[in-house]
């Protein structure tokens, strides 16, 4: 009965750790809504006139493109505009909004 008990907690603390985890998340639809105002609901638009289409850019260029911007390493003419609006994203916030924008796609 103890084996059982044992088994049974772990298997528990295993679960909650697991559903913890998930539900910490970012969710990059969410925090996709502060970006579609320049960029559009489909990131179809150049920001402000004056940047790339993300709507078509891959995973790893948004992830490079957003941890550019937070470093001051990328982007032209938006450089001081986008470092301001990525410096508080997390890297999971990162990775959820990366993820959201590339399946945006057409």
């Amino acid at each position: 009965m103890k084996t059982t008990i044992t088994s049974t907690l772990k298997t528990l603390v295993i679960a909650g750790a697991i559903i913890g985890s998930t539900s910490l998340m970012a969710d990059g639809g969410a925090l996709y809504k502060k970006c579609a105002s320049c960029h559009g609901q489909a990131g179809e638009k150049p920001a402000l006139g004056k940047s790339k289409i993300i709507q078509n850019m891959s995973k790893d260029e948004i992830t490079t493109a957003i941890n550019g911007y937070k470093d001051g390493s990328y982007g032209g003419a938006m450089k001081g505009l986008m470092k301001g609006q990525v410096a508080k994203l997390s890297a999971d916030d990162v990775a959820s909004l990366s993820t959201y924008i590339a399946g945006l796609k057409k």
